[in-house]
């Protein structure tokens, strides 16, 4: 089974732009990265929310690659762009099957 990770962030409004074109240059590694399976960003499109939407074979996956981003100095300049620090998440994947009669 795998895990749900929701970030959500409240970035500035003058960094908007500045943090996607960070995280354009920033996914191709994270695609990359031991137990990565899928991301997808999202905005509200009349406030300057943005919400990571991320799935990741376990969250120790998950942990392992957020140490490394810290560690790079990635998560420094994405919290530049961020009023606060961001609220992260975990959702169990459940194995849970509907069928439509």
């Amino acid at each position: 089974m795998s895990i749900i990770v929701i970030l959500e962030a409240d970035v500035k409004p003058e960094s908007k732009s500045n943090l996607l074109t960070l995280l354009t240059q920033l996914l191709p590694e994270t695609k990359q990265y031991k137990g990565f399976i899928n991301i997808s960003i999202h905005s509200e499109e009349d406030t300057n929310q943005v919400v990571f939407y991320e799935e990741w074979q376990t969250v120790d996956d998950y942990h392992a690659y957020l140490n490394w981003r810290t560690e790079t100095g990635v998560m420094n300049e994405l919290g530049a762009t961020f009023n606060a620090p961001p609220s992260i998440r975990y959702f169990n994947t459940e194995n849970v099957s509907s069928t439509m009669n």
